[in-house]
């Protein structure tokens, strides 16, 4: 899979769980709206999506229907880095 620069970062908290999930969006640029009618669905999305640490792209399975809340950021090469 070619890897593309991401689009957005899409932060997930799972239904349960303490701490979220921070994926980098490849594929496809992502909407607050569309993020809201997956959840209100409970859809299962495919996207092209990395994660901290690394910039090889693949696709991940997300089930809307488990996410207690999310929010999306604009991509920022170097965001959570401390030096």
């Amino acid at each position: 899979m070619a890897t593309t620069e991401p689009t957005c970062e899409l932060h997930l908290r799972m239904v349960g769980q303490l701490h979220d999930l921070v994926l980098r969006v490849h594929k496809p640029p992502l909407t607050e709206d569309e993020v809201a009618r997956w959840m209100q669905s409970g859809a299962v999305v495919r996207l092209e999506v990395s994660e901290m640490g690394t910039q090889v792209a693949h696709s991940m399975l997300v089930n809307f229907g488990n996410v207690g809340f999310a929010w999306l950021l604009p991509y920022r090469a170097g965001r959570g880095l401390n030096f």
